[in-house]
């Protein structure tokens, strides 16, 4: 029995489609689960780096809005609302009313997170770029380009 398997991909009996779902779920586990082993000792979980992320980059000195860091990230409103409260309660983010709408939060990285993510991003990319090590160059620009294709297609 080959290593896919046991996941239900048996190579000439399975759809490509399906072949192509079923990896790509498997993947997005394997780099899930090594992912969270790997920010345990930081006290981050994958949703928890990414929301940081988000409004770091995308609201920089200013902040996002909570409906705007859930625009980057694969959260629902009610798991956004947990994590914030996590992160805030952590020390790693604040959540301030917005001038002229009191119904919108702005969140805002603190220092203590600036400095964490500081530390940590290089490590964190390198680890992204080891997940694409089997994969050349050429394959791994491919890739992207059919997956961005396939998500505008979805989503579009």
């Amino acid at each position: 029995m080959s290593d896919l398997q046991r996941y239900g991909i048996i190579e000439g009996e399975t759809p490509s489609q399906e072949k192509s779902i079923y990896s790509l779920a498997l993947i997005y586990n394997v780099c899930h689960n090594e992912l969270t082993s790997f920010l345990r000792p930081y006290q981050l979980t994958p949703g928890k780096l990414n929301i940081l992320v988000a409004i770091r980059f995308h609201g920089g000195k200013a902040g996002l809005s909570q409906v705007e860091v859930s625009k980057h990230l694969i959260v629902t409103p009610s798991n956004m609302t947990k994590l914030i409260d996590k992160l805030e309660g952590e020390g790693f983010v604040v959540r301030s009313a917005c001038e002229g709408d009191r119904r919108v939060n702005v969140v805002k990285v603190t220092k203590k997170a600036e400095e964490l993510l500081d530390r940590l991003w290089g490590l964190y990319i390198e680890k992204l770029h080891k997940f694409m090590e089997p994969l050349s160059k050429k394959e791994q620009d491919a890739l992207a380009a059919l997956l961005v294709k396939w998500l505008a297609a979805l989503t579009g």
